[in-house]
């Protein structure tokens, strides 16, 4: 593999001097605007780029400026400020744990809201590229939405999660797959045979629906044949859907994408996990004490600092061609609607049952 090129092998190929070169490429005005244009279609032909730490660096030393905080954005779109953070849609919040990374590692992390009244992606990549700031994460797009147009081939650039499809960067997510296998596992060494599936809620993602389903299609070729259950109709499934299912399949374990719903829906049918049924949620909401895998979210936040720092010093920018996934695997959460089969209580008679 060839070396990148240099501030000097532009300078050369340019026949200018490399402080002619470093000057040109931040557009200064002491440079007249033919020569600018040529060293950047030099250093265009070449591969050049400039490294955004040691233009940092530079400029901390032009201005007299400290340069450890070299800012980072994390770029949302959410209709509201802070729809993107829990408050908003009960999502983990990734941004506390990507902010303590950027501080360990010498930088600042800075929110950006792209909904901002007279915000456009172009005006937000100029403002990004006046303040210096070369590296950028994504975080999570609202319901929706699956695509983002900025002037990538600018940043070095991240995204936090599935939602972001188009275009294709490197991201940082959870293992869905991982998720429902566990789940799976989990189910079969408590005792439970038939274990149904259930989009019990809207899925903002389908990406993730997808991994969580294709993960319990593989487990269900694993039991049984008489053990399988069908999926529950629906993405969302409605009530009187996931009640007809309910009665004809008499699943005893169900993974839910969220519980709050199903534990409505088997209250009116006379049910009650674990009682009656054992229940996982596969979105993580501590509140209502289910079983489920937990994620850590300040790790996944680090994760993305970590990858996006390591572009920066490699100098990696605009849209990848081998884009890369880092995947965190959750770890088990024992919660009160899962118990081992031995362990439930017993069952009603059957003349108090619906």
């Amino acid at each position: 593999m060839s070396k990148p090129a240099t501030l000097q092998d532009v300078a050369v190929r340019a026949g200018v001097h490399r402080t002619t070169v470093s000057l040109a490429l931040r557009d200064h005005p002491r440079i007249p605007a033919t020569t600018r244009e040529h060293v950047k279609a030099v250093a265009a032909r070449l591969g050049y780029r400039m490294n955004p730490l040691v233009s940092a660096l530079m400029r901390s030393r032009r201005t007299g400026g400290a340069t450890k905080h070299v800012t980072l954005a994390f770029v949302t779109n959410y209709p509201t400020r802070d729809g993107w953070r829990p408050v908003g849609h009960g999502r983990p919040d990734f941004f506390p744990g990507a902010e303590q990374k950027a501080r360990d590692l010498g930088y600042r992390l800075e929110h950006f809201w792209l909904a901002e009244p007279g915000m456009t992606p172009a005006r937000l990549c100029d403002v990004l590229s006046a303040r210096g700031i070369h590296g950028l994460i994504t975080g999570r797009l609202p319901p929706g939405q699956a695509s983002l147009s900025l002037a990538w081939d600018r940043f070095s650039c991240v995204a936090l999660g599935m939602t972001l499809r188009s275009p294709a960067l490197h991201r940082v997510t959870e293992n869905h797959f991982e998720t429902v296998t566990q789940a799976m596992h989990q189910c079969e060494q408590r005792g439970y045979r038939r274990v149904g599936f259930v989009f019990s809620a809207p899925n903002d993602s389908p990406c993730v629906g997808d991994r969580w389903l294709g993960a319990y299609l593989v487990q269900q070729r694993l039991v049984p044949a008489g053990d399988r259950v069908p999926l529950c109709p629906g993405v969302p499934a409605d009530e009187p859907g996931f009640a007809a299912w309910f009665r004809a399949n008499k699943p005893d374990a169900i993974l839910a994408t969220h519980a709050k719903p199903l534990l409505d829906w088997l209250a009116r049918l006379g049910r009650k996990a674990p009682r009656d049924v054992g229940l996982v949620e596969l979105e993580e909401h501590p509140e209502l004490g289910c079983a489920g895998v937990h994620y850590d979210s300040a790790t996944i936040g680090a994760l993305a600092v970590e990858m996006l720092v390591g572009l920066m010093h490699r100098c990696e920018t605009g849209v990848p061609a081998n884009p890369h996934e880092v995947l965190l695997t959750g770890t088990w959460r024992e919660g009160r609607t899962l118990p081992a089969r031995s362990l439930r209580p017993a069952a009603r008679p059957a003349s108090s049952q619906r």
